[in-house]
């Protein structure tokens, strides 16, 4: 089942290998860690779906889940034509619908 984070714009640029520091991957592949609540329902090729100031932008898809690191190349980004807005939220959550690039 895919899932939604919410962050900050310069996390996500990062995760979008758009900046490079000290954790900049050359091969495009970025985790995301969840420490206090994992997700049970999710797999290897589901969406792990970027909410910034108000709006889901757009999605990775997920390579890997080990806890607690959720894994996904930055080459795979796509971005929602349409931002579907929504509040702030910590940890993730469940999409439970179907968005279309």
């Amino acid at each position: 089942m895919d899932i939604c984070v919410y962050t900050k714009p310069e996390v996500l640029n990062h995760k979008m290998g758009k900046v490079k520091d000290d954790d900049y991957s050359p091969i495009g592949e970025y985790v995301w860690k969840l420490h206090n609540v994992f997700p049970k329902n999710c797999e290897p090729e589901d969406k792990i779906y970027f909410a910034v100031k108000g709006y889901i932008l757009g999605y990775f898809v997920i390579e890997e889940l080990t806890y607690p690191d959720i894994i996904f190349n930055c080459k795979s980004w796509v971005t929602i034509k349409n931002p579907i807005a929504q509040k702030p939220f910590q940890g993730f959550k469940y999409v439970k619908f179907q968005i279309r690039p």
